[in-house]
């Protein structure tokens, strides 16, 4: 039977939490983070503001750079509607 994952929200607080106590990431936390190029936009903003507090959360090469592209394609589908 597989695993459960975190929700995004859950896995990137109890990262941070377990920083902040100096205790050990679980490995539920790592999963669920695996599934960052999958989560939304807020889930994605989140996931950049505790990297500045917390770096280590990008597990990958580039993932920085992964995750501002994820965010460009969200903005690129924002159309201004113009209100007369």
């Amino acid at each position: 039977m597989k695993n459960k994952l975190l929700t995004p929200i859950k896995a990137i607080d109890t990262f941070v939490k377990c920083k902040k106590e100096g205790e050990r990431i679980p490995i539920l936390v790592w999963d669920s983070l695996r599934t960052y190029q999958k989560w939304n936009e807020v889930e994605l903003t989140g996931l950049l503001n505790a990297s500045a507090y917390f770096p280590d959360i990008f597990f990958e090469k580039d993932m920085e750079k992964k995750i501002q592209h994820r965010l460009d394609e969200f903005n690129s589908r924002i159309v201004d509607i113009p209100i007369k």
